[in-house]
């Protein structure tokens, strides 16, 4: 396992990640955004990847997808339970409920749908064992109803709390809450003192408009303000039941499955509950990863889409991810594929700059003794051209290159290579000095070969670009000798004035040079 926990720990600000504080989050519906994208969702088999997909496109396989939650689905499992749902319909059929008013079509409908389907009611079970054994909770039943409703054209609103979902059958001022926890519900919707006395407080103490008191049911008013439910929308329904499911297993430590779910819970209902749970999950997830497959920076990815993320704590992670692979002689490949589908994934150009930044960092330390680190190092100049450690390495880098380079002609092309590739102050005065130091070896090997006239266009070349006098060491050895060979050709030619002038001109790049003034005297 990598050792991220630090940068984990950064992001969740040091307090620790209670259940208790995803169960208490207030169950705030948002819009849909891109925090989870469609591509990011993963399938635990063919038959769930082909009902969500139905289901989002096609507005279609609705049963199929309630039932998907089940990882060992199949079309034959999914064939037999949709025979049993279906026939709630002859039931019905035959008590000719569409020609019931609409209060006793949703008592006949709720009724028997309760009567065949729901037998014994458990928090922990799934949509799927209704048809099986007749346990249902909440979501599951909620998921039924929804669609029988659907169906025989009842209309409803779903609503959801913390740690609630329900329906209200019949919107408005008649409507009826389908409470599905309560197996007593037939015997008590169209009574309950309590309810009635404590919506009449709400509007006593003007905790209510008028308004509201008159468009709704007492049924509606108390469920919502007894436990300050939201609305919520059909199509959330399955983001109901995969959160219930990631939380089972994030509680069980298996964080992975959980992620995958909170993902997929997310993506159905965009909501600051499931958000929190996502945000968790992936945490969690981050810290158990050890990285090994280019698909798992996805990971970091989902965590800088979220707005308060520390985007430092983010780079840290990556950076340390880059750091373990590249222990290894053969990943260098293996990183770039990591690099480049973290920051396809990202659309701030800030954070792709700092990652991209701290990537080529990452690789310029690694091979800094390698030719590889120029194309690294000089990308992280790109991006912060006044950074101590980058300015460090393409210097040595560059002078341990220019050095090896022995044969003034080839200097001079690949000065003018580098010139052409990169312009920044670090490689422009490093460019420089090796430039001198060409045209210096070019002026001493034209006069050692009686080649004078090329000989003065080098000299001239370098006294157009370099100020006197000369620090610098290898150069102030070069001037001295090449101007000490053009003053020694001069001398012995007989020129004795000419050559007290180049000496002159060496000793103004190199003052109180022994070896320049002995050429000549």
């Amino acid at each position: 396992m990598i050792k991220i926990k630090i940068y984990i720990m950064k992001i969740l600000k040091l307090t620790p990640i209670l259940f208790s504080i995803i169960a208490n989050s207030i169950f705030a519906q948002s819009q849909p955004d891109s925090l989870i994208r469609f591509s990011d969702l993963r399938y635990h088999s063919k038959f769930e990847k082909e009902a969500v997909h139905n289901f989002v496109f096609n507005n279609s396989d609705t049963f199929n997808l309630f039932l998907a939650i089940d990882e060992n689905m199949s079309e034959d499992e999914a064939e037999w339970r949709k025979k049993i749902y279906l026939s709630i319909f002859d039931d019905l059929e035959q008590k000719k409920i569409q020609f019931k008013k609409i209060n006793k079509k949703i008592k006949l409908s709720y009724s028997n749908v309760h009567s065949r389907f729901l037998k014994k009611y458990n928090d922990n079970d799934y949509f799927p064992v209704i048809f099986q054994t007749g346990t249902y909770n909440c979501v599951s039943a909620s998921m039924l109803y929804a669609m029988v409703f659907d169906e025989i054209k009842i209309p409803y609103k779903v609503k959801a709390s913390s740690n609630h979902v329900y329906l209200v059958a019949n919107p408005g001022s008649s409507s009826i809450v389908i409470e599905t926890t309560n197996p007593g519900f037939e015997n008590v919707i169209f009574n309950g003192e309590f309810k009635q006395q404590y919506v009449n407080h709400l509007r006593t103490s003007k905790l209510i408009s008028e308004s509201e008191y008159k468009n709704k049911s007492v049924e509606e008013i108390f469920e919502e303000k007894f436990k300050e439910v939201k609305d919520a929308e059909f199509n959330n329904l399955p983001g109901f039941q995969y959160y219930n499911k990631a939380l089972t297993k994030l509680q069980n430590n298996e964080t992975e499955e959980a992620l995958i779910l909170s993902q997929k819970a997310y993506f159905f209902f965009p909501d600051n509950q499931v958000r929190t749970l996502l945000y968790t999950a992936l945490l969690f997830q981050i810290e158990k990863c050890n990285f090994d497959k280019v698909s798992d920076i996805d990971y970091l990815a989902q965590l800088s889409r979220f707005e308060n993320t520390d985007i430092d704590a983010v780079i840290g992670i990556f950076n340390n991810i880059i750091f373990h692979q590249l222990q290894y002689t053969d990943k260098e490949a293996f990183c770039d594929s990591l690099y480049q589908r973290l920051i396809s994934q990202i659309s701030d150009n800030k954070t792709i700059e700092e990652i991209s930044f701290t990537y080529n960092m990452q690789m310029s330390y690694r091979y800094q003794n390698s030719d590889k680190v120029e194309k690294y190092v000089a990308k992280a100049l790109d991006i912060k051209g006044n950074h101590h450690d980058a300015r460090i390495i393409m210097e040595n880098h560059l002078r341990r290159k220019l050095y090896s380079i022995t044969n003034s002609d080839v200097l001079l092309d690949t000065i003018n290579q580098l010139e052409n590739r990169y312009d920044h102050e670090i490689i422009s005065s490093i460019l420089l000095e090796h430039k001198l130091r060409a045209y210096l070896q070019k002026a001493s090997d034209s006069y050692s070969k009686k080649r004078i006239t090329e000989g003065n266009k080098y000299l001239l070349e370098f006294e157009k670009r370099c100020d006197p006098p000369i620090k610098n060491p290898m150069l102030s050895s070069l001037v001295e000798n090449t101007y000490r060979t053009v003053a020694v050709y001069y001398f012995y030619k007989g020129y004795k004035s000419k050559a007290k002038t180049y000496v002159d001109k060496g000793l103004k790049y190199v003052p109180n040079s022994r070896l320049l003034e002995s050429a000549v005297y």
